[in-house]
């Protein structure tokens, strides 16, 4: 093998071993990323599940077992479908279907995670199909006081999710293997611009001495078919060489021209020719382990490494500091650590007032906001955003039909202040106002407008409103209205210090 194959070869093989271990490993975390999310969806699914089952259960003031489960199994199972918006069933513990609300998924998606669900454990299975469509079955068991009472299996579709990953595998493997293609090329063009004039220079050397055993040796051919017109190393090497070259062609005229001193032209020319071995051996000696070197480790040479392996390199320390980017995807944030930006909050007042003028609509409410110009906070836009729907939605669910609902914003001196005020046909008991936010509390004479309600929503407001370090209170004013303020640390901009 010539030395400019030995070089591509060796070049492929290490491009080809990096692009396999960068594929592999971009592919490892993508999996990874994608199963810690469907991990991390999917226990929020089950405790939501969880809550929703022993829900309904005191609603209809059941026991907690299973016959009281199989009872309600179709209720729950409709209203987590309705909920989330897929398929949902609803097992005994012994893994009998009770209700679903898709019998032609559920009779077909036979797998092990109800299995492991009538074994008192959560686990799913994902289903990917030929049509692209990959979904997570998702069993777990619904557990009351450490017993079982029943299973819910349901169906999350993760296609979007495995899709980006696809996609971006498929775009890192597209970029990567051009650059990897375009420094391959480089180092071809490279190794060839090496490689050819030491191929010629080995031909001519091996033709030298035939050259001068026949007397045919004319250094202004050799010249001509060497052709090495370079200003690095491997110039001054053929320089070096066609000087040689001339001066044996010199010394061989010279011994032809004098018969008369053949002997000592003869002991010359062998003391000549010892010398230019002695010349020849020690740069092609070079020559060589400089080739094998490159054949076992790649370039080393600094002028070398510098014109082509040190391209190669930055342009890979950069495809790699860019991968490390797009896989640090967003971790999701906690349920008690909610990631936090400043929030105006008149402009999401009046987003949400203006998609919830439809619903009091129907009852012919109104929806006033009053609000301050401007309102800062440090939160979360979406849970806010869950604050404010849940509270104005009460009030028109409970309010009296036909009157003003009136929604507020306000700035105080070291917080910020959101309520809703609606009118009642009698004030609240001091008993439901002391229990209102409670998980599940519901007021018997409440009447309210819309049936399905959990009793979950204010307790919810109450959580989302203490992870802003926020407070949250219902009262009574005149004239049979009712109150709900949910009162934030107002938000501080910190300017930012100057050099």
């Amino acid at each position: 093998m010539s030395i400019r194959t030995k070089m591509v070869a060796g070049l492929s093989v290490i491009f080809g071993c990096m692009l396999l271990v960068m594929n592999l490993f971009i592919a490892g975390n993508i999996r990874t990323n994608n199963e810690a999310y469907i991990n991390s969806d999917l226990v929020v699914l089950e405790n939501n599940g969880q809550i929703y089952a022993r829900q309904v259960l005191i609603i209809h003031a059941l026991e907690n077992n299973e016959d009281s489960f199989s009872e309600v199994a179709s209720e729950i199972s409709r209203e987590l479908s309705g909920v989330t918006g897929n398929p949902v069933a609803a097992y005994s513990r012994n893994g009998q279907l009770l209700h679903s609300t898709d019998d032609k998924i559920f009779s077909q998606a036979q797998y092990d995670d109800l299995v492991f669900a009538m074994q008192n454990r959560a686990a799913f299975t994902l289903d990917t199909t030929g049509e692209g469509k990959t979904v997570a079955y998702f069993s777990y068991p619904v557990m009351v006081e450490g017993n079982t009472i029943g299973i819910i299996r349901t169906v999350e579709d993760y296609s979007l999710l495995y899709s980006q990953g696809t996609n971006i595998m498929n775009f890192i493997t597209i970029i990567t293997i051009s650059i990897f293609a375009v420094a391959l090329i480089f180092s071809m063009l490279f190794s060839q611009s090496i490689a050819a004039p030491i191929s010629r220079l080995a031909t001519l050397s091996g033709n030298i001495a035939k050259y001068v055993q026949d007397n045919t040796l004319d250094s202004a051919r050799v010249r001509r078919q060497l052709r090495i017109d370079r200003k690095d190393e491997i110039g001054k090497l053929g320089r070096d060489y066609l000087d040689m070259i001339a001066t044996i062609d010199r010394q061989v005229k010279t011994i032809n021209a004098d018969k008369e001193e053949l002997l000592r032209l003869a002991d010359y020319r062998k003391e000549l020719y010892d010398s230019v071995t002695h010349e020849l051996k020690t740069p092609l000696t070079s020559i060589r382990g400089y080739a094998e070197v490159l054949e076992e480790n790649g370039f080393t040479d600094p002028e070398f490494f510098a014109k082509g392996i040190n391209h190669i390199k930055e342009e890979s320390d950069r495809m790699h500091a860019m991968v490390v980017a797009l896989l640090e995807m967003s971790k999701l944030s906690s349920v008690v650590d909610l990631p936090k930006e400043p929030v105006e909050l008149v402009g999401i007042a009046m987003e949400i007032c203006q998609a919830m003028q439809f619903k009091a609509q129907k009852y012919a409410d109104t929806i006033q906001l009053v609000a301050d110009e401007k309102v800062m906070i440090l939160g979360n836009a979406d849970k806010l955003k869950e604050i404010f729907i849940n509270l104005i939605d009460n009030a028109i669910k409970y309010g009296v039909p036909g009157r003003a609902i009136t929604v507020g914003v306000e700035q105080l001196k070291d917080s910020a202040c959101f309520y809703v005020v609606n009118h009642v046909e009698t004030p609240v008991p001091q008993d439901d106002l002391n229990r209102v936010f409670e998980p599940f509390y519901r007021r018997k004479d409440s009447g309210p407008r819309e049936e399905g309600s959990s009793g979950l929503g204010l307790s919810i407001c109450r959580q989302l409103a203490e992870q802003h370090n926020g407070v949250i209170a219902m009262q009574n004013l005149k004239k049979n209205r009712v109150v709900v303020s949910v009162g934030f640390p107002a938000y501080v901009h910190k300017e930012e210090p100057t050099a």
